[in-house]
Parts: C-alpha cells; structure tokens; sequence
C-alpha cells in the first residue's frame, strides 16, 4: 500500500488540452489530501513535457493540437488513452519521498491493478529501452509493459504545493477500483470543491491558454 487514503475522481466532463492541464494543475492546488484523476479525452490531442522544444517534436503530433504540459518527458498521443492525475499535497508523507520512489510506487502499484485483468503487466527492464522524444516508442525505466510494448509512462512535477504525477494508460477495461485499492488503505469518491473550477479557467486564461505557454521553448 502507497497511500493510507485515496480520494478518486473519474472525471467525464468534456475539456480541452489546455483545460485538461489546468484541471490537473488546479488539483493539486486544492487537494488536502491525494487525489487519483481519471479523464478521457472528447478530441485527440497532443500533449508534451515541459522542457521540451516544439520545433523538434511538432513532427511527432501527427498534426493533433498540440499542448505543452507542466510536467516532463515526451509526445504523447491522446484519444484512445485513459489519462491519470496523481496530486499529492505536501501535507502527505508521500511528497517527502524521492522522486523516484514516487514513480516507482505508483507505476508498481498500476502493474497489480492491471495484473488484475491483464496479464504480462510488468516494468520495463533495461534492454527494453530505447531513446527518442514520442514517449510511446521510447520505454525507460519504471514504465509499463505488456508482452514488451509500452502501455503506460508517465512524469513528476515538483512545486510548493506538492507532487504531481501525470501518466497515460493504453489499455482497455482499466480496473478504476483495483488501482485504487492498489495504491491505498481505502479509498474513496472525489467531490472538487466549487472554486477549484474558477483556478481552472484561471489557468486557461493566462497560461496553457496562452501562445507564450506553448512557444515556451
């Protein structure tokens, strides 16, 4: 167990790449203690890391719009995919942890979770690794395979708030409750307080809204 509590948010409502980032942000921002969110996309979209240059991974969005995001890593292709959120406030023991604790933990307990209907769930090994900025083509260490094809990657992101994690699951019939029970003690449904939707629009307004966002390096 990771968590001694978990709150769950399985969040339908319909946002844009720059409301889905806000929305993730915004999250870790209100929670008071960690918060798993769940979220389709209603539009492929085209997410990307922080420190990454648009000009070297336009190429890689296959012509979706494109969305920086606030944590790292590479190019990922939404659609299909059942994004998560992780928000860990810094009031849980969890965000005093390493970074790569953190990411161990969670993708660890992802794998019981999918173990749960699917089977061949694993981490990725060294030799399944391979450099390039699509992150669906390019495992690294901690990710999740099946039969050696990356299903799921996911990055940190660090702030005076807490920890959040953001990953991408390729796979169907994704047991919400086996991760939640995977990752916790208990668990619980996720309600987001009214004003953490005016932080949202906020966000979109004068960040991911933005050209300077986008263009940012």
């Amino acid at each position: 167990m990771f968590f001694s509590h978990l709150d769950i948010w399985e969040d339908a409502t319909a946002r844009s790449a720059a409301e889905q980032m806000a929305c993730d942000e915004a999250l870790l921002e209100h929670a008071v203690r960690p918060v798993l969110r769940c979220y389709e996309w209603s539009s492929p979209a085209a997410t990307f890391g922080y420190a990454q240059r648009l000009e070297k991974i336009r190429h890689f969005a296959a012509g979706l719009p494109l969305m920086r995001r606030w944590t790292g890593g590479g190019v990922v292709l939404h659609g299909d995919d059942l994004t998560l959120a992780l928000a860990i406030p810094t009031s849980d023991p969890v965000a005093g942890m390493t970074s790569m604790s953190i990411y161990r933990e969670i993708h660890e307990g992802l794998v019981r979770a999918l173990s749960v209907t699917h089977g061949g769930v694993r981490l990725v090994l060294p030799e399944d690794c391979r450099e390039g900025a699509a992150c669906f083509q390019s495992p690294v260490p901690l990710d999740i395979v099946v039969d050696g094809i990356k299903i799921c990657g996911g990055a940190l992101r660090r702030s005076k708030a807490g920890v959040l994690y953001q990953g991408s699951l390729r796979l169907r019939n994704i047991p919400i409750a086996a991760i939640g029970a995977a990752l916790s003690k208990e668990h619980a449904k996720f309600s987001p307080p009214g004003k953490m939707e005016g932080n949202v629009v906020s966000l979109v307004e004068k960040k991911y809204g933005t050209g300077s966002w986008i263009n940012l390096r």
